[in-house]
């Protein structure tokens, strides 16, 4: 396995942790949201005239993804309104490897070894662990956060299949992150009261941002070189992180059930890297 790959992505894994552990303790969530929005949005503008234009048929999953993006961080809201951050977050990220891997199979004919699966199954069945027992999440936050895993794993293939089509992931990621410049403008469409930007957490938002931006883009690079299934086990490692950072930051317990869960992923890790 192309070790560089693997350690990117694990490297991205502690990023996309850190800005979703901002989002959840911001106290005005969806302003947050629309300020990470937009500064992610200008980033990605500014970097376009610097990288190739996309090919025809890559348009297709730019278009998609976009979209997909969108559903993603509405469902990211609902969720860290409903509960907890170390709830929410690891029934959303624990069923994605499994149903990317399953995508993959099927849309981009990817085999991945019977080995593989057992590490992303393991992978899969730590994080999902973290979510049951006496703290589990209600069952409206349980459903809101499989929606949102089902959402990541259809953007997760979209942008697999993107990717091979545009041969060039800079180009890819830009178009993609232009579109969240469309995510206040849904907001303010729902009639969430935010605004398109405001001085408001914006240097910690224009922060998360940049973290969302560079961990993405450091998956889909890595979808060049190992199948996107595992790419997307080894990124869900974030909530390892996760459940550091909401110890650390957000007060949240941690408990035997999350040494357990880890140490479970731990082991799917190894598994996959071996």
């Amino acid at each position: 396995m192309h070790q560089s790959a693997v350690t990117l992505v694990l490297l991205s894994a502690l990023l996309h942790a850190t800005w979703n552990a901002q989002l959840k303790g911001s106290s005005n969530r969806s302003q947050f949201m629309a300020n990470m929005s937009t500064c992610m949005g200008v980033l990605a503008l500014i970097c376009i005239p610097f990288v190739p234009f996309p090919v025809g048929s890559a348009w297709m999953c730019i278009a998609l993804s976009a979209v997909l993006h969108v559903v993603y961080n509405l469902l990211l809201l609902q969720n860290y309104r409903l509960s907890d951050f170390s709830s929410a977050y690891p029934i959303a990220r624990g069923i994605s490897p499994l149903m990317v891997t399953y995508g993959a199979f099927v849309f981009m004919h990817q085999r991945p070894t019977l080995f593989a699966i057992g590490g992303v199954a393991m992978i899969s069945s730590g994080i999902v662990f973290l979510s049951t027992g006496k703290d589990r999440a209600g069952t409206r936050a349980t459903l809101s956060a499989l929606a949102t895993g089902a959402v990541i794993a259809a953007y997760t293939v979209t942008d697999g299949m993107g990717i091979q089509r545009s041969q060039n992931t800079l180009s890819y990621t830009a178009w993609v992150f232009a579109s969240y410049l469309l995510m206040p403008v849904v907001l303010l469409l729902l009639r969430v009261p935010v605004k398109v930007v405001t001085i408001e957490n914006l240097p910690r938002a224009a922060g998360a941002g940049a973290f969302s931006l560079a961990a993405y883009t450091l998956v889909l690079w890595a979808t060049h070189y190992v199948d996107v299934g595992i790419v997307s086990a080894l990124r869900e490692t974030s909530v390892l992180w996760a459940i550091v950072l909401g110890r650390l930051f957000l007060g949240e317990a941690f408990t035997w059930r999350r040494v357990v869960s880890a140490s479970i992923i731990c082991l799917g890790i190894a598994a996959l890297v071996s």
